[in-house]
């Protein structure tokens, strides 16, 4: 009895089952509402524990039943897991961490523990042994604003007789007799700093197996390399299936004479006018860049009107009482246009004032704002959009926008630069000299009469003299005069919008020529060779903007939102490109996948704008961690492509014998998957090293993090379905393959855009209604649904009939 039993439990099918538990229990924890409800009826559980004791012992059982030790790199993968519980483990039941508040000038060698997570009000002091003395803490801003660039914490250790000074600032810890002081916040009135000291005695197990894991996902590559590069040089065939109409929407071009005249003359000064510098959230950048964030937030379009976002700004500068008439601001949805009696989509500014001056629509804006964000409608939140598009545009039409003078007085105060508007209020308020004042506000005045006069001539005059002023008191801080030019070009070339055209056109057409090979049992060698040079100089010109927008913002293009999508469309275009050229229909859904991420990128909810970076990023981890694991995205979702179309060729199969291109094509989906999964583990587990550096902790269950986790035991599931009855049929892995990718989209977008809290915050966005995540949630569902039909099925199969493993069937037959 007993030995049935430990069989049972010894089981591939416990393993799936216990990971499903698991599954649940991390995914219910996320979408609480708090991170205390997330520790006290998961995180710090004694259930939780014993599921995650269970998984360990299942693991352990299965590796020795399966003899995983006859094949040393896959043992050596699979072994990493149990030292990175057994590490979790030890940190969890022996390590601890507090924090250290430090007001300049004081000392102190105790620190305030929480016990518990789930029971924050559970404290303790412990005392170090030594002490800790804040000589000084400086808080660096990014010029004129008052976004953090870093804030450092010099100390003195004091250790009976011996004492020494360390600088502590993000990503630059000190280690001191086992415990580790990160440089966590500071007090408001920045005259005191926070640490966070931790002390972990499961550290370096935990890094240890992180180390392991990355050496196993390598090594059973090079084991398996004779299998897939078997499967990829015999794979002759393949594609995707879809059909895609582009519309191209012509400028809705006003009959206002006025409207063409400036259209037709405003050409060269809007040019002059947007090489003049601004300064925008601790930023100094063309006016260029500036224009056409501004543009793009009113209008959702680069153009209009016939004229160009730099056109259209100096439009509304210099002819206020023109433009305010024209149809500039867009209205998403039809009964706010209905509410403001318009045709189209776009709104003139005059449209929301009545004639007193003063806003129609305050009620509607008012209870919107005034709603919970959970209940708003989509109308409410057309109007919030509304609202900000409003005041933008009152902050263009008065000139407040265009901060691009610096004071006498600018070193002192953190180079901060001003407008026109703010600096005539300085002279008012007596804060700056009249004199001064007036000279400034004077020459804009100037500036816009001649954009009105269409005097090109005298525009590149004023700029010139701006930046004289701005040279004479913010030198320091002014960009290289290249990476202006250059900042310029990338704004006109537009390479990354164009980009979503390209890939998914080329993408479409390699599918439609796969399935026609397959179909025709016919190859084209020189339309593939044409389209893959195609490919190939869209992944360079892809790269290539990559590396400007690298060298214009100054650190690594993929820290916010919009540059980790357009990475993540990178990796897919690479992946499909370098490791599945030979099958048209692998390389077609690599593109289209790129092109759909690509246009996600542009969505309206997504900013495109270069930012300055949080303090924590400002790491080389950012290069390591981000860069791994948003690669990973790549080749999951080409898997996942490629899951879906083979699912077109069951389809297909009962009109022609398909079933060794589907046997190819679910190689390939292998192949993917695991490199994959590889990426996503080695992405993930780096992440948590850089956590440890950053925050003290290389696991907190932060949503980012524990979705990366989800994420990973879902593929390891499909990988390891082969193992398993039914689950390792061709139709159930390429559906699997093809579902799984819902969980990639839930860790990127749902937590970002969704759950939207946790220490990944600054790298969320603003969702729209959140429409999508019920798609998303269905496709998770399906999947759940699947496995576990799949799974009842496969153990009622195994005992009326028990099913012998074959040697070779843990891996993909070449």
């Amino acid at each position: 009895m007993i030995k049935k039993i430990l069989s049972v439990f010894f089981s591939l099918e416990t393993m799936v089952v216990l990971s499903l538990v698991f599954l649940v229990a991390q995914i219910s924890a996320t979408l609480m509402k708090t991170d205390t409800d997330a520790w006290v009826n998961v995180y710090g559980t004694l259930w939780f524990e014993i599921i995650m004791w269970l998984l360990g012992l299942n693991l352990v059982g299965v590796l020795f039943k399966y003899k995983t030790y006859k094949k040393v790199p896959i043992f050596v993968l699979h072994l990493s897991l149990l030292i990175i519980l057994l590490g979790a483990a030890i940190t969890r039941y022996f390590g601890y961490e507090g924090q250290l508040f430090l007001r300049n000038g004081e000392v102190k060698g105790e620190v305030v523990v929480i016990k518990n997570k789930a029971h924050p009000s559970d404290k303790e002091v412990v005392d170090l042994g030594f002490k800790i003395k804040l000589d000084k803490f400086v808080m660096r801003k990014y010029p004129g604003s008052m976004q953090p660039s870093s804030y450092d914490s010099y100390v003195t250790v004091i250790d009976g007789d011996k004492s020494f000074p360390y600088h502590i600032y993000m990503n630059h810890i000190l280690v001191y007799k086992g415990y580790r002081f990160y440089q966590a916040s500071y007090f408001p009135d920045e005259q005191g700093s926070i640490l966070s000291v931790n002390h972990d005695p499961g550290m370096w197990i935990t890094y240890i197996g992180y180390a392991l894991l990355a050496i196993g996902f390598f090594w059973s590559m090079v084991y398996r390399k004779s299998r897939f590069m078997m499967t990829v040089k015999k794979l002759q065939k393949s594609g995707l299936f879809a059909f895609l109409l582009f519309f191209l929407l012509m400028p809705n071009v006003s009959k206002a004479m006025s409207i063409d005249e400036y259209a037709k003359n405003s050409v060269n000064t809007a040019k002059e006018f947007s090489t003049i510098l601004v300064q925008q959230n601790g930023r100094i950048k063309p006016m260029d860049t500036l224009d056409l964030d501004v543009i793009h937030k009113i209008t959702k379009k680069a153009k209009l009107l016939g004229m160009n976002y730099n056109q259209l700004i100096t439009g509304m500068l210099s002819y206020p009482e023109v433009f305010q008439n024209a149809p500039l601001i867009y209205v998403g949805h039809p009964a706010v246009r209905k509410e403001l009696g318009i045709e189209g989509k776009y709104a003139p500014y005059n449209a929301f004032f009545g004639s007193d001056g003063n806003l129609k629509y305050s009620k509607e804006i008012n209870d919107a704002f005034n709603t919970p964000d959970k209940d708003r409608t989509k109308v409410q939140r057309e109007w919030i959009k509304l609202n900000e598009r409003i005041y933008v545009s009152y902050l263009v039409f008065t000139g407040q926008i265009f901060k691009i003078y610096p004071t006498p007085n600018a070193k002192n105060e953190n180079y901060k630069w001003y407008s026109p508007f703010e600096i005539q209020q300085m002279v008012m308020m007596k804060k700056i000299d009249p004199f001064t004042g007036n000279f400034y506000v004077n020459q804009f005045a100037s500036l816009v009469k001649a954009l009105r006069d269409f005097d090109a001539k005298k525009v590149a005059e004023i700029r010139e003299n701006i930046y004289k002023i701005q040279k004479e008191y913010s030198a320091p801080i002014l960009p290289d005069p290249n990476k202006i030019k250059w900042e310029l070009r990338y704004n006109h070339w537009q390479v990354f919008p164009s980009l979503i055209g390209v890939y998914s056109l080329l993408g479409i057409i390699l599918i439609f020529i796969g399935f026609a090979e397959i179909l025709k049992e016919k190859r084209f060698p020189i339309i593939e060779k044409i389209l893959y040079s195609l490919g190939v100089l869209a992944l360079l010109a892809h790269t290539a903007n990559m590396l400007l927008r690298w060298y214009i913002a100054g650190h690594a293009p993929w820290s916010d939102a919009y540059e980790s999508i357009v990475f993540i469309a990178w990796g897919s275009a690479f992946a499909s490109l370098i490791f599945f050229r030979k099958s048209m229909l692998a390389l077609g859904a690599g593109l289209f996948v790129a092109g759909m991420f690509m246009m996600v990128a542009h969505l309206n909810n997504i900013d495109p704008q270069i930012t300055n970076m949080v303090p924590v990023l400002k790491s080389y981890w950012l290069l390591i961690h981000v860069a791994v694991i948003t690669s990973s995205y790549g080749f999951l979702g080409v898997g996942s492509m490629l899951g879906a179309l083979n699912l077109i060729l069951f389809a297909l199969r009962k009109y022609k014998n398909l079933d060794n291109q589907i046997k190819q094509l679910n190689n390939i989906i292998y192949i993917a998957l695991y490199i994959g999964l590889a990426l996503l583990s080695i992405g993930t587990f780096l992440g948590g090293v850089w956590a440890n550096e950053s925050w003290g902790r290389y696991w907190s269950w932060d949503p980012k993090e524990t979705w990366s986790l989800i994420t990973m035991i879902v593929y390891a599931l499909v990988i390891h379905g082969k193992m398993i009855p039914k689950l390792r049929g061709e139709f159930i892995f390429s559906l699997l393959s093809f579902l799984s990718f819902f969980f990639v989209l839930m860790t990127y977008f749902g937590v970002n855009f969704y759950i939207a809290q946790g220490l990944h915050s600054y790298g969320q966005g603003t969702a729209d209604g959140y429409w999508w995540i019920n798609v998303i949630f269905a496709g998770m569902g399906a999947w759940f649904a699947v496995v576990i039909v799949t799974l009842i099925m496969g153990i009622l199969s195994r005992v009326s009939k028990p099913v012998k493993l074959e040697e070779n069937e843990y891996h993909p037959k070449g």
